[in-house]
């Protein structure tokens, strides 16, 4: 009987022992899975938000209506469900004998999970103060001051520059993205444009704050500005003053003798402006190729500035490799991608190699999808500030 109920027991210990659980292998695979689940949630949402701007590009290429959605973060609450049963088996022993039993213990655990998520429209105030109003100026401060391409700002974010003289004679460019044709090379029909005398602006204002000396500071006998971002070897000292109420102040640089003062759009104004460089770049592409903005910004690494890369790229899935993209989806019955991954860059511009001064080495389409991004989302949420998602050295 000793003997029994030693074998009874022993089989009951192996049972428990054989259905417990190895602790550390547990967590090691919950961490895991952790973060597994948090990259594929990353990689999920930043899809379906660049998904939706470019989609919005393609809408205001072929001059359609566009569309804003919010979308809310995605969670993951997985079920769980686990079930224990002990049981023993009887059988006789013997003739007269008692009914004995042997022991056996069974463990069950099942998890489901399934993301949740929402899509939703704007309410009509968050739509005006996100889509259709005007950047806030401190918004284009933190970017100018980030270390982004400050032609690629200046080109998505700014409608038009102001520009006053020493003399006080004041001169609009007005950035029209349907006037912007051939990079705006000089000597041509197209650079008389009012879009390529904006883009001779841009490249005539970086240029000069290259050149010149950057003043830190105000002089506080200057002659009073408001909105002051940079001071360049000016000829006359300024001062920098706040806003008055509920007023806000358009960035101004001061370069020598002259006030540059920028106007800024809104962002469904910058989706708007893209699609119209690609309606101009669409007419000059054959069928399948990729669809380039017909305005050019510095490549990615190349200090020397080279010829520069198309601001946006739009690759039909003819075009398209196989790699990584900022942005893909379906439009019209075919499917277009935006941003390639871009893992190398070059110190100084080159002919041959590797890294050359060509649109796919230096391909900035992923940029922008980003900068309209992150406004979209500080124009909802505009007490937070969050650093830039990337910064790239110039």
């Amino acid at each position: 009987m000793r003997r029994l109920w030693s074998a009874i027991a022993a089989a009951c210990l192996a049972a428990a022992c054989a259905s417990a659980p190895d602790l550390p292998s547990q967590r090691e695979r919950l961490t895991r899975q952790i973060a597994d689940d948090a990259v594929a949630f990353n990689e999920a949402y930043g899809q379906a938000v660049s998904a939706q701007i470019l989609l919005n590009i393609l809408r205001s290429r072929d001059r359609l209506p566009r569309y804003y959605l919010a979308m809310t973060g995605i969670s993951d609450s997985p079920s769980l469900s686990q079930s224990q049963t002990l049981g023993i088996g009887s059988i006789p022993l013997g003739e007269s004998g008692s009914p004995w039993g042997f022991g056996s213990i069974e463990a069950s655990r099942s998890t489901e999970t399934r993301p949740s998520y929402a899509v939703q429209p704007f309410s009509a105030e968050t739509l005006t103060r996100t889509a259709f109003e005007p950047t806030a100026p401190h918004i284009f401060a933190h970017y100018w001051r980030s270390g982004w391409p400050r032609d690629l700002l200046l080109l998505v974010m700014v409608e038009a520059i102001e520009k006053t003289d020493g003399e006080g004679r004041v001169q609009v460019f007005t950035n029209e993205a349907n006037t912007i044709f051939a990079d705006c090379a000089g000597g041509m029909e197209q650079a008389e444009t009012q879009g390529c005398a904006f883009v001779r602006e841009v490249r005539d204002f970086m240029a000069a704050t290259e050149a010149h000396p950057r003043v830190a500071g105000s002089n506080p006998q200057g002659r009073p500005l408001c909105g002051v971002l940079d001071v360049y070897a000016p000829t006359n000292p300024v001062r920098a003053i706040g806003p008055g109420a509920g007023v806000d102040c358009d960035p101004v640089f001061v370069i020598g003798a002259s006030t540059v003062r920028l106007r800024l759009r809104s962002l469904d104004d910058m989706v708007y402006y893209v699609g119209e460089l690609m309606r101009a770049g669409a007419m000059v592409a054959d069928e399948g190729e990729a669809i380039e903005a017909q305005v050019n910004v510095r490549a990615a690494g190349l200090r020397g500035g080279g010829r520069g890369v198309p601001l946006f790229r739009i690759l039909p899935e003819s075009a398209a490799n196989n790699g990584i993209y900022a942005a893909e989806v379906e439009y019209g019955g075919a499917r277009y991608a935006a941003g390639p991954a871009i893992g190398r860059s070059c110190g100084v511009a080159t002919s041959a190699g590797v890294c050359r001064d060509v649109a796919d080495e230096g391909d900035r389409s992923s940029s922008v999808l980003s900068l309209i991004a992150e406004i979209l989302a500080l124009n909802q949420s505009p007490d937070s500030i969050r650093a830039p998602s990337r910064l790239i050295a110039e």
